[in-house]
């Protein structure tokens, strides 16, 4: 099998679509191994001297409105909440991500699948789960060990979970990397492609059908 490997952030928007197509694929596509790499794309963007589309206005109607046609077109459940470019810019993902990195190796990885796509921009979901207490509870509700989730929480801050979510970051930006998504194909030679529009790409590496 060939690893294929997603590097995402919890609070991009194109990182949660390319999540479910691939996620789409797993059982259909025998010869990939999919790998989840949490990364953060203000470490991206800063790391590659790239500033977010999002920060220009005419970029970000213009993603806002492919968003839209995106996941219409795709049949994806999917909403941007209303005070999400708040969050992102004044609160940011850090430490969800930080809890993803640490959290991983403690939990099985279908469950840790399960939880980067439980709820984020969902359209029927009441509650913003990118901050820290509603993310917490998702991942109490998922029935992951309220002992585990406590004991990361409460190191978020130490340098070894954030050195874990720094070296996923360097190897995103040693790729080339200038944003999110990046999905990284461990073929001969590696190959990358960015956004969630490379499926095809991806099928063909990989000698698979689309």
């Amino acid at each position: 099998m060939t690893v294929v490997e997603f590097f995402f952030d919890i609070i991009s928007p194109y990182s949660r679509l390319q999540y479910e197509l691939l996620m789409r694929k797993v059982p259909h596509w025998k010869s990939m191994q999919l790998k989840l790499t949490p990364v953060s794309i203000r470490a991206i963007f800063e790391g590659s001297s790239n500033p977010s589309p999002a920060l220009n206005p005419v970029k970000r109607a213009y993603l806002l409105r492919d968003l839209e046609m995106v996941h219409q077109y795709h049949d994806i459940p999917f909403a941007i909440p209303n005070d999400f470019m708040k969050i992102a810019i004044e609160i940011g993902s850090l430490k969800l991500q930080h809890f993803l990195a640490a959290i991983q190796s403690e939990i099985d990885d279908e469950t840790f699948k399960r939880l980067v796509g439980e709820k984020f921009f969902d359209p029927n979901n009441p509650i913003n789960v990118f901050l820290e207490d509603q993310f917490k509870q998702v991942a109490i509700d998922m029935k992951i060990d309220r002992n585990l989730i406590e004991k990361i929480l409460s190191r978020l801050d130490s340098e070894e979970i954030k050195a874990k979510l720094e070296e996923n970051n360097r190897i995103a930006l040693n790729l080339g990397g200038f944003g999110l998504p990046i999905t990284l194909v461990h073929c001969d030679p590696p190959q990358w492609v960015f956004g969630s529009d490379r499926m095809h790409l991806l099928a063909h590496l990989l000698h698979e059908s689309i």
